[in-house]
């Protein structure tokens, strides 16, 4: 079956992706915090080049990699902080809940045959995505952590949304859809509801950072 095939190495992309980043985790402790900036420009522009090269077998994978891995070294050190404080636990517990609701939502899709696709369902992601930029830009002048779990709350319902229409996208558009931007997509549906859960359950532990 096309669709199946076509998910499966849509998701094989996307687990090398994970496991590229983790390396990018580790090393991240290597990394001098003044490059910081730099890597997250890097990280912009390899999503443009990705999109670009996204039809040339050999470069795609490339860039893809590259681009998980210095998401991985950017990241690293909000992981190293919780483990720092004695509150390792918080990202292992993110991370499982996170697998969690990315596999549960996939066979969602995939069980029930939810096509999404030709919904308005992206239009409202969108438009909650750039509302919940805006407030991410306003809380770094309030501070304020009750503000900062509301935000990241929502963070995790938007993405979890992402993840059902692009996993229906997959599915619906195989022909249609390049398995390297597919796979981008998801990483990245994955890696905020991470990151939003770290921080929803580091504010419920006391461990948050505002």
């Amino acid at each position: 079956m096309v669709q199946t095939s076509f998910l499966t190495r849509v998701l094989t992309i996307f687990t090398l992706s994970l496991i590229v980043a983790v390396f990018g985790v580790y090393l991240s402790k290597y990394v001098p915090s003044g490059l910081f900036l730099i890597l997250i420009i890097i990280e912009f522009a390899l999503i443009f080049g990705i999109g670009f090269v996204r039809n040339r077998p050999t470069l795609a994978p490339i860039l893809l990699f590259a681009f998980t891995f210095i998401s991985g070294l950017t990241i690293g050190p909000i992981i190293y902080s919780f483990f720092s404080i004695g509150a390792g636990s918080i990202i292992f517990e993110a991370l499982a809940i996170t697998a969690v609701i990315f596999i549960l939502l996939t066979s969602i899709v995939y069980f029930f045959n939810i096509n999404l696709v030709n919904s308005k369902i992206w239009v409202f992601l969108i438009i909650a995505l750039v509302g919940i930029i805006i407030a991410g830009i306003v809380n770094i002048f309030l501070r304020s952590p009750i503000f900062n779990f509301y935000i990241s709350v929502a963070v995790v319902l938007i993405f979890s949304g992402f993840i059902l229409y692009d996993i229906s996208n997959i599915l619906e558009n195989p022909n249609m859809t390049n398995e390297y931007m597919a796979a981008l997509s998801l990483y990245l549906d994955f890696v905020n509801i991470f990151l939003a859960l770290i921080n929803i359950l580091g504010f419920l532990q006391g461990k948050g950072k505002g």
